[in-house]
């Protein structure tokens, strides 16, 4: 590994993954409806847009208030959030339901 990627991915553990209580990370093998599909390509490149040119300005102007916050978080569902969030929440949900759970202890005695 080049030794700038090495440290990088040294910050990263040193650093930040001491703060994160959860590393489930969105499957890569889900499966989308065509339906699903054509929501995320409505909506997916103006909500990141907007959510881009909202971190740059908190960036360049030193911060974010709660005015500004509360006002952020209301227009985030006019980009399409709430669309996006059931598009990919009902391909997840096919994919958890088609994976299956491990066989734990408790399962292996009961199907003896």
């Amino acid at each position: 590994m080049e030794p700038r990627a090495q440290d990088r991915l040294n910050d990263l553990y040193d650093y930040w993954m001491p703060f994160v209580d959860d590393t489930t990370c969105y499957p890569i093998d889900c499966v989308f409806t065509a339906e699903e599909l054509d929501t995320i390509d409505r909506y997916r490149v103006d909500f990141e847009g907007f959510v881009a040119e909202q971190e740059a300005a908190w960036l360049r102007d030193g911060g974010i208030t709660d005015e500004t916050w509360a006002a952020y978080k209301e227009n985030l569902n006019s980009y399409g959030m709430d669309k996006l969030l059931e598009a990919y929440q009902s391909a997840y949900d096919r994919y958890a339901e088609t994976a299956g759970e491990p066989a734990t202890a408790a399962t292996a005695e009961s199907a003896e």
